[in-house]
């Protein structure tokens, strides 16, 4: 069983109208046939509230979206939340030094996938060749 980090574009997508549900959807059958082990980058709810709050939603609905996600990924899979410690964050910091393109977040969501040794599983192009990159040089 392949154990896979997704982050908030797998969050964003199972918003039905989103272009990526249909990608989304095939994680979650595949962590239901157990062909792979979810997990979610533990910072993803914290960028998707700020998206949400960016987009002018009230706390209330922002509420009603992250409880809705919730029971969406419940139905399929229990997925695993990873911690966070000072070494994750650390290395956020030294991939973000390597590599500048990289925002706060998705240099976090990187550290967690290489700290853990779990596939990067999501659509970030810049974070899964980071974490291509990182994994050749260790």
């Amino acid at each position: 069983m392949i154990r896979v980090l997704v982050e908030t574009g797998f969050l964003i997508a199972l918003n039905p109208r989103d272009r990526n549900h249909s990608w989304a959807m095939g994680i979650l059958e595949d962590a239901r046939r157990r062909k792979l082990e979810l997990n979610v980058s533990p910072v993803a709810p914290l960028e998707l509230s700020l998206i949400l709050r960016s987009r002018g939603l009230s706390e209330g609905d922002q509420t009603r979206v992250l409880e809705a996600l919730d029971s969406a990924i419940r139905m399929w899979v229990r997925p695993k939340f990873p911690s966070l410690d000072l070494q994750t964050f650390s290395l956020s910091s030294r991939l973000r030094q390597k590599h500048p393109q990289l925002t706060s977040f998705d240099s976090i969501h990187a550290a967690v996938a290489l700290s853990r040794d779990l596939t990067y599983y999501d659509l970030d192009e810049e974070i899964r060749k980071v974490c291509l990159e990182s994994r050749e040089l260790s």
